[in-house]
């Protein structure tokens, strides 16, 4: 089982987004959001490629047959800071636990890290994000939720549609609903 940073954002914000997505029923090709999400990323910052790197990063857990996966954007190996950007109008925790779950990888495959940093081009803002005792504590907890509702063989319920509204999976979950 592969369990990457996007089930990780998608397990704060939905569960059954979470497990649609694990199961390869994928809505974010039809979705404007996304579409505009990875313009905002792309177009924010273009001169970023030529310092930072792209990294891909997987961590095996041991006597399991999970594996833990990211695809970070930008990696200061320098300054061993993670960037992460978002289109978000709004500060959302999923975003927060995603760069908390580079960190901890980057920190279990012996990479030195700093923090992380957030962007939100759309409100000018930063956040800054660090990975303590109960942020690691949180995260393997997580892993083992996670893992628990990807395994289950029916789909988890569906969220109240007010939480739903802009979500890639709305057309799916609530067609023919009122």
């Amino acid at each position: 089982m592969n369990i990457n940073a996007t089930l990780l954002n998608y397990y704060q914000l939905c569960h059954r987004k979470m497990w649609l997505h694990y199961h390869a029923i994928r809505m974010e090709h039809t979705s404007e959001v996304v579409y505009e999400g990875k313009l905002i990323g792309e177009e924010s910052y273009p001169f970023r490629a030529d310092k930072n790197e792209e990294l891909e990063i997987m961590l095996p857990l041991e006597n399991e047959k999970v594996v833990l996966t990211a695809k970070i954007d930008f990696f200061d190996a320098k300054r061993g800071i993670v960037h992460e950007t978002k289109k978000s109008a709004a500060k959302e925790w999923a975003h927060v636990a995603q760069v908390q779950f580079y960190l901890y990888l980057l920190q279990k495959n012996g990479v030195e890290v700093s923090h992380g940093v957030i962007e939100y081009p759309k409100l000018r803002q930063t956040e800054r994000v660090t990975l303590g005792e109960e942020d690691v504590q949180r995260i393997e907890a997580n892993i083992e939720k996670i893992r628990e509702v990807l395994e289950q063989e029916q789909c988890p319920p569906k969220l109240p549609i007010s939480k739903c509204k802009a979500c890639s999976y709305f057309e799916f979950c609530w067609v023919g609903d009122e």
